[in-house]
């Protein structure tokens, strides 16, 4: 690819010699004195050219211009490590019961692992649950007293009932209602005494008649219940001679059948005469065989009605045996009872007159009472009654005293606690993730005895890696989160994943009077199979240049603050040095920002520029003595210099 300099060319196409910008004629004396420079660089350019003969031949390495994204990298190592692990050990000791994961198991957050025979836990729990509820009864009863809300509500109503008495009492408050029933009272006392004294012929008449009729019922239900009892039982006879009958038809028609069966001939008539008068087997068709068989089906079906027809028969009977039981003793107890009546009434006792004659009085003087209001006597023990009521209610509702509340509600608090840490107790027999990831180790086995001290468990959470670095004060200044990262790993040579700064330490640490900071870089796992602690290096991208022309760094000469490149130009390749300002460089390839005192023009994507790596003449020192910049070979190959100059 050609390359547009900001030099004249002539017409054969070789470069003229450089100028910088064309300027007016000079005058006779400049132009003397350009033609005394352009003498003294001729001797000069006859001087280098028989330098260059004596010089030993030289190699000439090329390198193109190249554009596109520039990034500069900061690079470091480390090991992968997961985003959380941890040691689980069981919280309490004892046997372990059950182990329910393996080794490389995924897990989720709150997943149980193992768990330890937790019997003697849970009857620890079941005696602190019966001490809680045994406290709070204790309380509860030293708050309410020892009465039921039942024992409360019936001395509640003891109380209104007395109130309401008392203020009868001390008013007269009689209605009309309570004098009608005092005096329907007394009416019925009086009536059932004169009745006792001296019966009306329509009471003695009637209960005669009573009398009578019992008699009558009796003697009715014992024929009638008789006879029926009587049917009854030879309905139940009939049935069992049917039963005895359908069992012996059954009987025959199963053996019959039977034989059938097995024979093939008539069960009656099972031998035959041929023409000649010889005995044969008497074999029965299809139609008479099956004749056979529903003669046996119907006598099975006749046994089974006759059965039901018994069993029938066999609970009419019992009902009439036990309705006759029931009933005639039923009848004989009204005749009694009438007969008693009419006793008491044509020959009362002086009891029941005694007796008679009380109700009447007592329903006097409840009539009475009502009408005149109460004494001074009834008010006072009304008055007692609310007293004594009142009292009653409040022995039942009292609370203890406040030390017992206090010390009851201090039991209460202390089974409470009891109760919480023997449940923490059972909670921690069971081993579970606090987190969602990959078992890492079980080192316990079903059977095993451990303590808080042993490590049962180790779990890695596996949804996120990350590595981390230690970075120089230079470096770690270029550093930021979120900043793109490439990883690589020791161990899968194809493997390169992406992944970003996630944190830069504020402060470092000095170890020998170099301080170093640490930075973590997280990465997405993905598919790819990488392991903790595995090595990986980083290389973070902390600049980026898109677009930009760029060369390699062994390009570039200096000779203080001024940099050149060399252009190999035309079919032999002579270098034409051009001045450049370089900008970014990741250590590799430069940024080229412009080309000074060129203009417009420079350097384009895909120009040549040149390497001139002379071969070492083992005197010690550079060939010809110029101006040279020395590098080592490449897989440490002879040390060979660029050279700087025109052409």
């Amino acid at each position: 690819m050609k390359i547009t300099l900001p030099f004249p060319r002539n017409r054969a196409g070789t470069p003229d010699a450089p100028q910088m910008a064309r300027r007016k004629r000079p005058s006779a004396l400049r132009a003397g004195l350009i033609l005394g420079g352009l003498i003294a660089l001729l001797s000069a350019g006859g001087l280098l050219y028989w330098r260059s003969q004596a010089a030993p031949a030289t190699s000439t390495l090329s390198a193109p211009v190249t554009r596109g994204d520039l990034t500069v990298n900061v690079e470091s190592s480390g090991s992968v490590k997961a985003i959380q692990s941890v040691d689980l050990p069981f919280q309490t000791s004892g046997q372990v019961k059950e182990v329910l994961v393996k080794t490389g198991d995924q897990v989720q957050a709150g997943q149980a692992l193992a768990r330890l025979n937790d019997h003697d836990l849970r009857l620890q729990v079941e005696q602190a649950d019966a001490d809680l509820k045994t406290a709070q009864a204790k309380l509860q009863k030293a708050q309410h007293g020892e009465a039921t809300p039942q024992d409360i509500g019936t001395a509640q109503i003891n109380l209104q009932v007395a109130e309401v008495q008392l203020q009868k009492t001390r008013t007269g408050n009689t209605t009309a209602a309570d004098l009608r029933e005092a005096q329907a009272n007394l009416q019925a006392a009086q009536a059932r005494f004169e009745a006792l004294k001296g019966p009306t012929p329509d009471k003695v008449s009637t209960a005669r008649l009573r009398l009578t009729e019992a008699q009558t019922a009796l003697a009715t239900a014992r024929d009638s219940l008789s006879t029926a009892k009587t049917a009854a039982e030879q309905e139940l006879s009939r049935a069992t001679q049917s039963l005895t009958q359908a069992q012996a038809s059954y009987s025959t028609a199963l053996q019959n059948w039977q034989y059938v069966q097995d024979s093939g001939r008539d069960p009656y008539n099972p031998t035959t005469t041929d023409a000649n008068g010889k005995a044969k087997p008497n074999k029965l068709n299809d139609a008479e065989r099956q004749k056979y068989y529903e003669a046996f089906v119907q006598a099975e079906a006749a046994l089974h009605s006759a059965e039901s027809a018994v069993k029938q028969a066999q609970v009419s009977y019992d009902s009439a045996r036990k309705k006759e039981a029931a009933e005639v003793p039923q009848a004989e107890a009204s005749v009694a009872d009438a007969q008693q009546q009419l006793d008491a009434l044509m020959h009362p006792d002086k009891a029941s007159l005694a007796g008679a004659q009380a109700e009447v009085t007592a329903a006097q003087a409840q009539l009475d009472k009502l009408r005149q209001g109460g004494t001074a006597a009834d008010v006072a023990a009304a008055q007692a009654e609310v007293d004594k009521a009142r009292l009653d209610l409040e022995r039942l509702s009292a609370p203890a005293a406040t030390s017992e509340i206090a010390a009851a509600e201090a039991e209460v608090a202390q089974a409470q606690t009891q109760l919480d840490t023997a449940k923490t107790k059972l909670d921690h027999a069971t081993l579970t993730a606090p987190f969602a990831g990959t078992l890492a180790s079980m080192s316990v086995t079903p059977g095993s005895v451990v303590g808080t001290e042993t490590t049962a468990v180790s779990l890695i959470d596996t949804s996120a890696f990350y590595v981390d670095v230690s970075l120089s004060e230079t470096d770690v200044a270029r550093v930021k989160p979120g900043q793109s990262v490439s990883i690589t790993f020791d161990a899968l040579p194809d493997l390169t994943l992406k992944g970003s700064v996630e944190s830069v330490a504020p402060t470092g640490s000095s170890d020998q009077g170099v301080v170093t900071y640490p930075v973590r870089v997280k990465f997405d796992l993905g598919q790819a199979q990488v392991k903790v602690a595995m090595s990986a290096s980083v290389s973070i991208e902390v600049e980026r240049h898109p677009n930009v022309l760029q060369v390699p760094n062994r390009t570039i000469q200096s000779s203080g603050p001024v940099k050149t490149v060399q252009v190999l130009y035309g079919k032999d390749q002579k270098p034409v040095t051009i001045q450049v300002e370089t900008g970014a460089t990741n250590g590799t390839m430069t940024e080229i920002v412009k080309c000074v005192d060129t203009g417009k023009q420079c350097l384009r994507s895909g120009d040549q520029l040149a390497i001139n790596l002379p071969t070492d003449t083992g005197q010690g020192g550079p060939a010809g003595g110029d101006n040279g910049q020395f590098f080592s070979g490449p897989a440490g190959g002879p040390v060979k210099r660029v050279v700087v100059g025109g052409p």
